[in-house]
């Protein structure tokens, strides 16, 4: 008897584990496929020659990628940009290639989005120093490998904090200056992935508490999170000339996966080595939203190829959103704040 006990529960074991492998391979070719399709999507550029003069912005992941790129077109337009981004060695040598093909100065301002000491710290130091903002493009993300669960100081997992949660405070903590100084616009870089993605078990990926140790998986998430931010910030902020936009920038060939090794890294660079789009052309979305007077209106939506686009069934929901902000309040530690930053 104890011994069928025990095969059994092997047994148990075997098919638990074989479940979960075939359902983490499912969502792998399910990635990969939606990412190949996305290749062959039409290359959206922005054809608006608006000017920026006088009008400040922030991007997060400034540095390098789309980032970069996105920094650079609004410096020609004569915006005053401010990189935000943890090496600041890359940040200065990006700074002095905007600067040579723009003639624009870029301002340099440290930003570790893994550690809400450092968000904090920036955002003081913005509201501060900066009598307006125009802006905000949350750009930065990454994939981390997951041969270990990463944890942040703050005790969350690295990519989630990274991708999400620390733009989720930064951008809470500027929510003042941003309406201060309206029309404003903040622009929020999703995913296409974010189809893929799931808000199960959100408010528990901290140490010990449902850890998401698919790099895949989580970056699905992660991007859903953005979206379904995006659309609960929006409407809040409806009535103050604050919008709120996601973009989906396309499949480049940027560093996002540098930070990745194994299989997880051959994942990501194997698809980017397919084709798609430069960080250029990965931009052109944010670039668009940030300066075009079409849409200077238009809130809680998701743009692909400069053009407004389909969500998943699980961002259309407002409850599921509504949800999210209010447990990611609760994350970033902004209860006693939270109304008043968003003048509910």
């Amino acid at each position: 008897s104890t011994n069928m006990t025990r095969e059994s529960g092997g047994l148990s074991g075997f098919f638990l584990l074989l479940r979960v492998t075939l359902t983490q391979f499912a969502l792998w070719v399910a990635t990969g496929t939606l990412c190949v399709l996305a290749l062959f999507v039409r290359k959206g550029v922005c054809k608006s020659k608006a000017s920026m003069e006088g009008k400040t912005v922030i991007v997060t992941g400034g540095s390098s990628g789309i980032g970069k790129e996105t920094a650079k077109d609004l410096c020609r337009r004569k915006a005053r940009v401010i990189i935000a981004c943890c090496d600041l060695k890359e940040a200065k040598a990006a700074a002095q290639e905007i600067f040579e093909e723009t003639q624009q100065p870029v301002i340099i301002k440290h930003l570790d989005l893994a550690s809400f000491k450092s968000v904090r710290a920036f955002a003081e130091d913005i509201v501060r120093t900066e009598p307006r903002l125009d802006v905000l493009v949350n750009n930065a993300g990454v994939v981390l490998d997951s041969s270990k669960t990463k944890l942040t100081e703050d005790g969350y997992e690295a990519a989630f904090q990274i991708n999400y949660l620390g733009h989720f405070l930064l951008t809470m903590l500027l929510l003042d200056l941003l309406t201060k100084s309206a029309p404003s616009r903040v622009i929020n870089v999703s995913s296409v992935l974010h189809h893929l993605g799931s808000a199960d078990h959100f408010e528990d990926r901290v140490k010990g508490r449902h850890p998401m140790r698919d790099p895949v998986a989580s970056y699905c998430n992660n991007k859903l999170a953005m979206l379904l931010f995006t659309r609960a910030l929006a409407h809040k902020l409806r009535h103050h000339g604050v919008t709120v936009n996601a973009v989906h920038p396309g499949i480049c060939k940027t560093h996002i996966a540098d930070h990745s090794t194994g299989l997880v890294s051959s994942f990501f660079h194997s698809i980017q080595a397919l084709g798609g789009k430069t960080a250029r052309e990965g931009a052109q979305t944010s670039i668009f939203l940030a300066v075009e007077p079409k849409v200077a209106k238009e809130t809680g939506k998701y743009f692909v190829d400069c053009r407004r686009h389909w969500i998943s069934w699980r961002a259309k929901d407002r409850a599921l959103a509504d949800k999210v902000f209010w447990k990611s309040v609760g994350l970033v530690h902004l209860e006693d704040s939270a109304n008043q930053l968003i003048k509910a």
